[in-house]
């Protein structure tokens, strides 16, 4: 294994793990306020989360060697995860 494949696992963990502490807390802030932005703003967390996550494991397990076909599902889920951030900041109205 080269180690920039590990330096990318490691990465996509961190992504992961920092994205979860963001969803946990914008998800806390709605049960608390009620308002529409948070839980757009948990929800943006969330599909930028599992695009990172849908890229280590199309390109590991599912279709090995097919780094294109990983990183274009990856990429669709964070154009999402970032338009419904930019939604929460923007366009809502509570």
């Amino acid at each position: 294994m080269s180690d920039a494949l590990n330096v990318l696992r490691v990465l996509q963990v961190v992504i992961v793990l920092l994205s979860l502490v963001i969803i946990y807390y914008a998800t806390k802030g709605y049960a608390k306020t009620k308002s529409k932005s948070m839980i757009f703003l948990a929800l943006g967390f969330f599909f930028v989360t599992i695009g990172a996550i849908s890229a280590g494991l199309l390109y590991e397990f599912f279709l090995p060697g097919d780094l294109q076909t990983a990183d274009v599902v990856s990429a669709g889920s964070e154009v999402v995860g970032f338009l419904l951030i930019v939604y929460s900041i923007l366009g809502t109205r509570d």
